[in-house]
């Protein structure tokens, strides 16, 4: 993957993301009919060593939902999960009354990350006119650095240095445990900069 972006190129990816990312919170407040919000994304250049520092132990147990983008642009969205924030999620998301199982959880998961990533995808459709769609969203529960390390190395990418992109959550005031994250396919992002008009010759 290209490391050397310029800040220009980042710029735009970011606003394509932020876009997207507001987009998917819409989205889920009308599903749930409560204010959820989306920081402003998060893109960043970083060694695997420093991911499992900078954002969470690599021997953390998570939820991941893995969904696959496809079409003109190719990559995964990987959404994960600690305990604690899958059953504030599924709190979130449940009418009163009704109570908590794994089994729930893990389906309320899976139908939150089909909301969020087509939310998403629809915006950057919008945006960008090209073709995008999305797998079956799927439920795996694994420590934090053998998920990463996997989706990574589906997409081709072996490097040292990889690009971080995602978005965090925010419900009632208070940040969720859980992250959205993008890993493009290698030479996706490149094509997308030329579609915006940002990208090299």
């Amino acid at each position: 993957m290209n490391t050397n972006y310029s800040m220009l190129e980042l710029d735009a990816l970011k606003e394509i993301i932020n876009i997207g990312g507001g987009n998917a919170a819409t989205s889920l407040s009308q599903l749930i009919e409560k204010p959820v919000n989306m920081t402003v994304p998060v893109i960043e250049m970083l060694d695997y060593a420093d991911v499992y520092e900078h954002i969470m132990p690599e021997e953390t147990v998570v939820k991941a939902v893995v969904t696959k983008m496809l079409g003109d642009a190719e990559g995964i969205f990987l959404f994960t999960v600690d305990q604690e924030a899958s059953e504030n999620i599924v709190t979130m998301m449940m009418p009163e009354g009704v109570a908590y199982s794994e089994q729930l959880a893990d389906s309320a998961l899976q139908e939150l990350v089909n909301i969020l990533v087509n939310s998403f995808l629809n915006a950057v459709i919008k945006l960008l006119d090209i073709h995008l769609v999305t797998s079956v969203p799927l439920l795996t529960k694994d420590m934090f650095g053998a998920i990463m390390s996997s989706v990574y190395l589906e997409q081709g990418q072996y490097e040292e240095h990889v690009m971080i992109i995602k978005n965090e959550f925010y419900y009632a005031g208070d940040r969720l445990e859980s992250s959205l994250y993008f890993v493009p396919k290698p030479g996706i992002l490149e094509e997308l900069f030329k579609l915006i008009g940002v990208g090299g010759e």
